[in-house]
């Protein structure tokens, strides 16, 4: 099962099921506000434990099962594998939405840093200017695409619908419920797939979970950034199948 990031859908992994081949059978929800799913209309912040709530009963009618989240989607797989560890046989998290755990660990340099970033989008959308918080968000974490004002007017216009569901994943990171003693608990073999590429923050939170989970280990895509899943697909997919093999697939 895998999960995406926040602002794609389910879609996000054709081309790493494409480069995985034959042999998988991929469940690729759609998260709240994503693709078929509906809008989080409840009159409060959306939760971590929200989303992985919408998909707990995914898991358990067909796990065990391999987890695979990217970035707000493996925030959301980690709180999968705390509440149905037996429903999982290994997880894989590609820069997961856990920035919490700089805190926790003394990094509050970084923190400081995403927390900045957070902050910068969130003013810019309240001043009404959504091009400067987009273009923002594109300069710290989709550098592949380009700078945000070279896209096509079209397509700027699309990705600042989405700006509701952005300012809802990051009120979820603010009250994120990960901790370094859950990381501790995984039981699952872990693997944190990180981009050579990507900014300090990102990076640093793959070496703590990988370093505090019992079964954890840190693998690096070279040239990549946080969108590696997506731009690097055939290199991730290499080391998710050896992750995979480990288990007997």
């Amino acid at each position: 099962m895998l999960l995406h990031s926040a602002g794609n859908t389910g879609a996000q992994w054709t081309a790493l099921g494409d480069a995985l081949g034959d042999g998988f059978r991929l469940l690729a929800p759609d998260l709240y506000d994503c693709g078929a799913t509906s809008a989080w209309t409840q009159d409060r912040e959306m939760g971590y434990d929200d989303v992985a709530r919408l998909l707990s009963s995914l898991l358990q009618e067909n796990g065990p099962l391999h987890l695979v989240g990217h970035s707000f989607g493996g925030g959301v797989a980690l709180r999968l594998a705390a509440t149905h560890p037996e429903c999982v046989r290994t997880m894989t998290l590609m820069e997961p939405g856990a920035y919490q755990l700089l805190q926790e660990a003394g990094r509050d340099d970084l923190w400081l840093d995403f927390q900045r970033v957070m902050d910068a989008f969130r003013g810019a959308v309240a001043e009404g200017d959504p091009d400067t918080a987009w273009a923002l968000f594109f300069e710290a974490y989709c550098s592949h695409v380009g700078p945000w004002r070279a896209l096509p007017e079209a397509t700027r216009e699309a990705i600042k619908k989405k700006t509701p569901a952005q300012l809802r994943v990051y009120g979820a990171q603010a009250s994120n419920p990960t901790r370094l003693s859950h990381i501790r608990q995984l039981a699952c073999p872990t693997l944190v797939i990180r981009g050579q590429a990507s900014q300090a923050p990102e990076r640093a939170v793959c070496e703590l979970i990988a370093t505090h989970a019992p079964l954890g280990r840190i693998a690096e895509v070279p040239e990549a950034g946080h969108m590696a899943p997506l731009t690097h697909a055939q290199a991730v997919a290499e080391v998710l199948r050896a992750h995979i093999g480990r288990r007997g697939g």
